[in-house]
């Protein structure tokens, strides 16, 4: 709706600029907005006020000669008006609701070209393989996979990327705890090490792995693969850093096809994997180093290697070699994300939990360091998840013994309401997740609500079947006999779809798709209460059973876009 009248405001503030009226030459971006209150118009510009000080005249006045040489041949506006400081506030006509709705019918309606075919590489989750995913994974999931279909769906070129971070001492933490738990499998007592990982899920992977792993032990060690839980002892005892390394191995790999599968339940999958050791093989990670010690920008402090990040902006220098000679972490992003960059691709967008927001200067600085825009890296902040169950908060899993898993919040409410729940509230905003009310089936629950509109939807059209009523098409079709309350609201309610789309896309706020069709489907629930739409009066009836069509292609191309299921009976 936004972009069919932005053309009508361009076109009358270049008039103004080109007969003399404005004098600055530089023109602002032009802004639309939705005025929260209705009796302030259908749209809103403040044009005028960002114009003020270049053109040093009052807002009202540059208002006024905006609207001078605004020329509206459709008939589009049905009236403007200069609010506040300077404000331009339109009403538009029925026929620009009817002209936007047209094109919503349309068989080739597209969403607007935002990404005009640029690659963009969408990271997201990359939870370390050392235990299944919790749900703040899940949330970090959603919201990448949405940001990956509405890019998709706006012209760009999008790849979906998982980091695996198998390498480093978390890896090895995950070893020890593994051959800890292979030892327990084998009569021995069990003795975690001081930083492993207590999780009960490993003795499960040990079972799973541990035949796997004795094989690979002994072949290592050049004898038979023993059999008695005495001889696997004494194996493991005399082979103990071997061992350790191999039941990492075996352990990670696991872990991440359970982590791939619990993604699946979600209706989540990825283009590529990269792996974090076989990135430091490839030797990325030492290219990257060496060329920034070639520029000047690494020095060596208290053993250690520093990065000259301060020089780039970020608040303080970097460690990126420990003084035993271990690479950092933050040394394999350097390496990862120069690696992206020689991809090739335009935009890299990374979907990180809060407590990472420090990486990204220091990501950034590297990214400039190495002669490449640091705004091509775009980060998405995930805060966590508050779940609830009757009233009270949920800390502990009832299977795991240790948190909810993401695998176990979608076996319990379902994937349609886990992804939709997950994407109610900003990214970057705490969520406080209602266990009880995603399981809900009633209006309450806002991913039923939604979806209950549709299936509404498809049972009208199963009635005008029956009675032989055909389906409306928008060339033929005017909305403008429409005029109570309910049906004008749902018709602007439609109009702005796009316009949802494209600023979910352009901003990363995929929450904002989420916001728009839990609004329309308020609309349409109380513009079917009020009105008969079969055996009404056959314009009026048509006009409405037209407004039927398009909320149900709209709800349907909105939860496709979320990745929800659209039921055509509930």
């Amino acid at each position: 709706m936004k972009r069919r009248f932005e053309g009508l405001l361009q076109r009358a503030v270049s008039k103004a600029s080109n007969g003399g009226v404005l004098i600055s030459g530089s023109l602002p971006p032009l802004v639309l907005e939705v005025p929260k209150d209705p009796a302030l118009g259908d749209l809103a510009t403040p044009i005028a006020l960002a114009l003020a000080r270049a053109e040093r005249r009052p807002p009202r006045e540059l208002a006024e000669a905006i609207l001078r040489h605004f020329e509206d041949p459709q008939g589009f506006v049905a009236a403007a008006e200069i609010a506040g400081p300077g404000y331009i506030n339109f009403r538009l006509s029925p026929s620009f609701w009817d002209w936007c709705l047209k094109d919503l019918d349309d068989p080739h309606f597209r969403f607007p070209d935002l990404g005009r075919g640029k690659r963009v590489l969408i990271e997201f989750v990359s939870g370390n393989p050392t235990g299944p995913l919790h749900v703040g994974h899940g949330r970090g999931a959603v919201t990448g996979d949405v940001l990956a279909r509405l890019m998709a769906a706006t012209g760009f070129r999008v790849t979906r990327e998982y980091y695996v971070n198998d390498a480093g001492r978390q890896i090895d933490a995950l070893g020890k705890s593994t051959l800890a738990r292979v030892r327990e499998l084998c009569g021995a007592p069990l003795e975690l090490p001081a930083n492993g990982y207590p999780g009960e899920y490993l003795r499960a992977v040990a079972s799973a792995e541990m035949d796997a792993v004795f094989a690979r032990l002994a072949a290592a060690a050049g004898r038979p693969c023993p059999q008695s839980a005495r001889e696997r002892l004494e194996l493991l005892a005399a082979r103990e850093e071997t061992a350790a390394r191999i039941c990492a191995e075996h352990a990670a790999a696991a872990i991440l096809e359970g982590i791939k599968g619990d993604l699946a339940l979600c209706g989540i999958s990825f283009d590529s994997f990269v792996s974090e050791r076989e990135l430091r093989d490839s030797g990325i990670v030492g290219r990257a180093l060496d060329a920034m010690r070639r520029r000047g920008l690494l020095y060596e402090r208290d053993g250690a290697q520093w990065f000259r990040s301060q020089e780039f902006g970020d608040e303080k220098d970097r460690v990126v070699v420990r003084a035993d000679g271990e690479l950092t972490y933050f040394a394999s992003d350097i390496g990862y994300h120069l690696q992206k960059l020689e991809r090739g691709y335009d935009l890299l967008i990374n979907v990180w939990g809060a407590d990472h927001h420090g990486y990204i200067g220091r990501v950034r600085a590297a990214m400039q360091a190495l002669g490449y825009d640091p705004q091509a890296l775009q980060v998405v902040l995930v805060q966590i998840v508050n779940l609830s169950r009757s009233g009270q908060p949920v800390r502990m899993g009832k299977r795991s013994g240790e948190f909810l898993s993401l695998r176990e919040i979608v076996e319990e409410v379902g994937p349609d309401a886990a992804r939709f729940f997950f994407l109610m509230r900003k990214s970057d905003a705490q969520l406080d997740f209602d266990l009880d009310l995603a399981k809900k089936q009633g209006a309450e629950n806002p991913v039923f609500y939604v979806q209950y509109a549709h299936a509404r939807c498809c049972s009208l059209f199963r009635e005008a079947a029956q009675v032989g009523t055909a389906t409306p098409d928008a060339a033929q079709v005017s909305t403008q006999v429409l005029a109570a309350p309910e049906e004008l609201a749902l018709v602007k309610r439609l109009s702005l779809f796009p316009d949802a789309v494209e600023e979910a896309a352009r901003d990363l706020e995929p929450h904002r798709l989420v916001f728009y069709l839990m609004e329309l489907a308020g609309s349409f629930h109380r513009f079917y209460n009020r009105h008969r739409v079969l055996g009404a009066d056959p314009e009026i009836g048509q006009a409405r059973l037209l407004l039927v069509k398009l909320t149900r292609e709209v709800v349907r191309r909105g939860l496709s876009l979320l990745g929800v299921a659209a039921p055509e009976r509930m």
